[in-house]
């Protein structure tokens, strides 16, 4: 037996406290594109191992985590299941949750390869999805959360904090997981929700975002498929050299010039004068308008 069917045999195993997905919409589910939802509930299609590999990491993130919690002697409960109280078809499962006195708080992990300068607005919606869950099971104490982010491959984490209950957001997002759902039992064609991941999803094909036969179908399928796994790859690639050079630059950092075998590193600092043209349109637009120069260039934009 391959090293890569014994990896995809384990890793391929569903989690059983999530139980059966597509019997429930969950808060993973109101942050993606209904469509989406729906068809992996209804069509699954199975994961490829670098896919089952990249979810793996959710999974050490949340053991790390939750040994971090313990060596620190704080309580909490696991990977809670919270259902709506009418609509019993529509549930969240709680990464942790943290039962006090007088507050209750949910925390989500999330495993990224390079953490953002703001979260995911799939993270948002989930988040929320979760903390009014709990609000309405819970409705004498008030919830907030938090998405804790952690890049395993720099060590680097960031806690997107401070969200609360949103009364008006959760109930538009309780209107999103119904309609997901009556898509799923009723067999209707859902909404869909165009966006960056579509690049990525596997019923890409027959989407109707990207359904249009007055388009001139090129026989370079092969080339612009070959296109976007080589943008992927150049992402990936970036994504590794920023974590070098960062952690270069930390390692120099005290000498400003040092020695790595053969190699000379140093670190020096630099001054750039540039113009401040939102500064200077705001203060003399008349001026700027003198200058402004227009030119034509080519994008290049493939989905």
């Amino acid at each position: 037996m391959s090293m890569e069917i014994i990896l995809k045999n384990y890793l391929n195993q569903p989690k059983i406290e999530l139980g059966d997905r597509a019997e429930y919409v969950g808060a993973s589910d109101v942050g993606q594109c209904p469509r989406k939802v729906v068809l992996s509930k209804t069509q699954p299609v199975p994961y490829d191992l670098q896919t089952l590999i990249r979810f793996e990491r959710g999974n050490l993130v949340e053991r790390i985590v939750e040994k971090a919690l313990n060596h620190a002697g704080i309580k909490y409960d696991p990977q809670v299941e919270i259902i709506h109280p009418k609509l019993p078809h529509i549930k969240a499962h709680l990464d942790f949750m943290f039962s006090r006195q007088n507050e209750i708080a949910v925390l989500e992990t999330k495993s990224v390869s390079n953490i953002p300068d703001a979260p995911y607005p799939s993270w948002i919606q989930q988040i929320h999805f979760q903390i009014g869950l709990v609000a309405l099971n819970n409705s004498s104490l008030p919830v907030r959360g938090a998405v804790l982010v952690i890049d395993l491959s720099s060590g680097e984490f960031h806690v997107f904090n401070d969200y609360s209950h949103n009364p008006p957001l959760f109930d538009g997002l309780v209107q999103k997981a119904e309609h997901i759902w009556t898509a799923v039992r009723d067999g209707v064609e859902p909404d869909t929700e165009k966006g960056p991941l579509c690049t990525w999803c596997h019923y890409r094909q027959s989407c109707p975002e990207f359904v249009n036969q007055d388009l001139v179908d090129l026989p370079i399928q092969k080339e612009v498929e070959e296109y976007l796994s080589l943008k992927e790859t150049e992402k990936s690639v970036k994504a590794d050299l920023d974590t070098l050079k960062a952690l270069i630059e930390e390692a120099v950092r005290p000498y400003g010039e040092a020695q790595a075998g053969e190699h000379t590193i140093k670190l020096k600092s630099s001054t750039r004068t540039s113009l401040d043209t939102k500064s200077l349109m705001a203060e003399h637009p008349e001026i700027c308008g003198e200058f402004n120069k227009t030119s034509t260039f080519n994008r290049l934009y493939v989905s």
